[in-house]
C-alpha cells in the first residue's frame, strides 16, 4: 500500500510542477509522513528539503550507537513524536507545492512545515542537498540556527548533535 501512495505521488508531482495546489489532510502516520488528497486523488506528502528524526531512525546509513541516541531523545521528548498530529489539523486543506517528488506545505503563518520543523529542532537539512530555490534554503538555515541558538528538539541533546556532526563531517 506504501508503494501505491509513493506511485500516486510520484505521478501527481510530476504533473503538479512547481505550481501551488490547495489539497486535503486526511491523516498523519509521523512527522515525516502525511497523507492527503487532491481532487480525490490521495498522495503522501513528505516534506521538502529536511530530515526528520522519524525518518533519521529508518535510515540505514545511521550507525546504531546514533540510531539508540535518536530512540532515546524521542522517549525524553515526547512531543517530537507528535509534532504533525498537534500542529496540523486532519480535514483541513493547505496549499503544497511538488518539488523533487516531495511536498512543500505551506502554513498559514507565511512558513513552510519544513521550516517549522527544523526551527523546533525535529528535522535537519541533509548534508549535501542542493537547493533550487535560494530563497528557500536562506529560509531553511535560518529556521536551523535559531533551533542550534535555542538548544531546541534534537540541538538540546548533545548525543543526538554529535552524531550529526560526524556524519556531516563523513560526507
Amino acid at each position: 500500500m506504501k508503494k501505491l501512495y509513493s506511485l500516486l505521488f510520484i505521478v501527481f508531482t510530476g504533473n503538479l510542477g512547481a505550481e501551488n495546489i490547495v489539497a486535503l489532510l486526511h491523516s498523519i502516520e509521523d512527522n515525516h509522513t502525511l497523507h492527503m488528497s487532491y481532487k480525490q486523488q490521495r498522495f503522501v506528502c513528505k516534506p521538502y528539503g529536511v530530515e526528520t528524526v522519524s525518518e533519521l531512525i529508518l535510515h540505514f546509513d545511521v550507525n546504531s550507537s546514533c540510531r539508540d541516541h535518536l530512540k532515546n531523545f524521542r522517549r525524553s521528548n515526547p512531543k517530537e513524536e507528535f509534532y504533525a498530529a498537534a500542529s496540523l489539523h486532519v480535514q483541513q486543506q493547505y496549499s503544497v507545492e511538488g518539488i523533487e517528488s516531495l511536498c512543500l506545505l505551506h502554513l498559514s503563518s507565511g512558513h513552510t512545515y519544513s521550516e517549522a520543523l527544523l526551527e523546533k529542532g525535529y528535522a535537519r537539512m541533509p548534508r549535501g542537498k542542493i537547493y533550487k530555490d535560494v530563497i528557500l534554503k536562506y529560509r531553511f538555515k535560518n529556521a536551523v540556527q535559531r533551533a542550534k541558538n535555542t538548544k531546541a528538539g534534537i540541538w538540546s541533546d548533545l548525543n543526538v548533535r554529535n552524531c550529526f556532526l560526524i556524519r556531516e563531517g563523513k560526507e
